[in-house]
């Protein structure tokens, strides 16, 4: 009885041991979720919308194939479709088959007669990949992402896509009937031991001392007339045994491990409320590093025409005009570099619209420049727009994290103290009296750049005390950049010229220049009267209006830009 009651009790041990352990091979959890499909319509572009992306938690990777170039790039989904406009392209959709699990990928016809364009280059992309044959990209975070799949946009778009799903660990439950039939085994192995030893001293013969005992013939067996008697010890013990070997298929049903497959429940991230930065920080440094080269290659050569690659507005008529002049020096000297590290700030705008900015603060404590990049629509790259150094112990206002970005301000916005078109004004009117002007209420004049060109504008009118002189200050038709701050006020970079004007008061005179002036002006002096012209642009921090605070010059960055002979008119 006692080595069947081992034999039972590990044998069942064994059972659900085995039972257990097959369980939590079915009941794993999913380490990847693939969906794949292969593309049957006639199309250049396909696009895997962000609910796709984020249908299911962990890192994605989307993978295309076919022979030849291949092209991945994931953008704001807002922008890829702005970027598409009403060109026709592919958009994929998430389709699951409830009886297999299976995820696949169905296609839905966009059509569109828009031009065609090559997507390779373009600045929208927070991140991309370019490949032959076969190409693959991991997917940033971010709930608006998604992915545009390409060759050169002139092509088919390839045959070949796959999503995957790298989906977060997560552990695996022991099933209880695991450890239960393990102490089942170590039980019945116990029981098996001490069976055997119990065995061992109680079943050995033993010799009598006498004559042999006779042999039995047999057992006489009795029927008794009231019934059965009770059952045996070993009876029962065969009886538990069987009825628990029945019963052992059916018990782990209620011990298996719970575990739900994510791929019939997916749950796409719900489009943000709020709009969001136009531009990631690795995003900003590829554009960056490819501004400031293409402005350094230029340098290198004073060459005025490629520097519209990567250069426009203000920045672009600054900077040609400081190629001319470094031609007429004739001494190899370039105008100041464009620095593109290290980073200090990084403000973009949080917008969905175009034209947008972003201002970003780079350089060292010697010389910390802020840039103004600026991308006037979907299909155009951001170019350097303006740029200018920032003046010594500036106290830059506080301004919003790089992943929140910064509200667009329009020009003509009533939430701010000063309106933009007045600065210009403001400026001239605190280069031209100086302290004492009306404008100092307005605008604090105590910085290093209005106090040095009042200086030299003072020491100009001195000099030429046979000269009538005027200086006119004037904002340029070229569009102002707003981007707000925390405290409700706005940077405002523009741009603005300094006219000088000087005439000669009595017929016969003549008046004189000397330094970058004559050198543009190709001589040093006038009889007629001369006319200089300067770019300037100039950043400002305006407060919110009702603030008592007064707007402040941040930075700056004058260049000559023309010098005239009257007479020659």
């Amino acid at each position: 009885m006692r080595l069947w009651l081992a034999f039972t009790t590990f044998c069942l041990g064994l059972v659900l041991t085995a039972v257990g352990l097959v369980s939590q091979l079915e009941n794993r959890p999913l380490d990847m979720i693939v969906a794949k499909q292969s593309i049957e319509q006639q199309t250049n572009f396909v696009l895997i919308p962000n609910s796709v992306l984020t249908s299911y938690p962990g890192e994605v990777r989307v993978t295309a194939k076919q022979i030849g170039q291949v092209f991945l790039g994931a953008a704001r989904e807002s922008d890829i479709e702005a970027w598409l406009g009403s060109t026709q392209f592919t958009k994929l959709a998430l389709r699951i088959d409830p009886d297999t699990e299976v995820v696949r990928l169905a296609e839905l016809q966009s059509p569109g007669d828009g031009e065609l364009a090559d997507p390779v280059g373009s600045d929208i992309w927070r991140d991309f990949a370019l490949e032959q044959d076969t190409a693959s990209l991991r997917i940033p975070q971010g709930n608006e992402t998604a992915v545009l799949i390409a060759t050169n946009g002139f092509e088919l778009a390839p045959r070949e896509v796959r999503v995957i799903w790298d989906l977060p660990y997560e552990s695996n439950p022991l099933a209880p009937i695991t450890p239960i039939g393990l102490g089942l085994m170590l039980i019945g192995a116990g029981l098996a031991i001490w069976a055997y030893r119990y065995y061992n001293k109680h079943s050995r013969p033993t010799r009598r001392k006498g004559p042999k005992p006779p042999s039995r013939k047999g057992r006489i067996k009795v029927l008794s007339q009231a019934g059965p008697g009770p059952v045996s010890e070993r009876r029962a013990a065969r009886g538990l045994g069987f009825v628990s070997l029945m019963l052992t298929p059916f018990l782990p049903s209620g011990c298996a491990p719970s575990y739900s497959s994510p791929v019939l429940s997916p749950n796409p991230s719900a489009a943000p409320d709020i709009l969001t930065p136009v531009m990631t920080k690795s995003q900003l440094e590829r554009i960056l590093a490819e501004v400031v080269l293409a402005v350094s290659v230029a340098d290198e050569n004073l060459d005025r025409e490629s520097l519209e690659v990567r250069v426009d507005g203000p920045a672009l008529i600054v900077r040609r005009s400081a190629y001319n002049l470094a031609r007429k020096k004739d001494d190899g000297s370039a105008p100041e570099p464009i620095l593109a590290a290290p980073i200090q700030l990084f403000l973009p705008s949080a917008t969905d619209t175009w034209p947008r900015s972003v201002m970003v603060v780079t350089g060292a404590d010697d010389r910390l420049q802020l840039l103004v990049l600026r991308q006037e629509s979907v299909r155009d790259n951001f170019k350097l727009y303006q740029y200018m150094d920032l003046l010594p112990d500036t106290v830059f206002p506080e301004v919003a994290a790089e992943s929140v970005g910064a509200n667009a301000v329009k020009p003509d916005s009533r939430f701010l103290q000063v309106a933009p078109e007045i600065l210009p004004e403001a400026v001239g009117g605190l280069l031209n009296e100086g302290l004492d002007s009306s404008w100092a209420s307005v605008l604090d004049g105590e910085n290093q750049y209005i106090v040095d060109v009042s200086a030299v504008q003072r020491g100009l009118a001195e000099t030429l005390s046979n000269a009538n002189v005027d200086f006119a200050h004037a904002l340029t038709k070229d569009e102002p950049v707003l981007l707000a701050t925390v405290d409700g006020g706005a940077l405002v970079g523009i741009y603005m010229t300094d006219t000088y004007t000087i005439i000669p008061k009595l017929p016969g005179d003549a008046v004189a220049i000397s330094g970058d002036e004559a050198i543009l002006l190709g001589t040093g002096g006038s009889a007629t009267g001369i006319e200089t012209r300067y770019g300037a642009m100039l950043l400002f921090h305006v407060p919110v209006a009702g603030s008592d605070a007064r707007a402040r010059l941040l930075g700056a960055s004058q260049q000559l830009l023309t010098a005239i002979n009257l007479g020659a008119r």
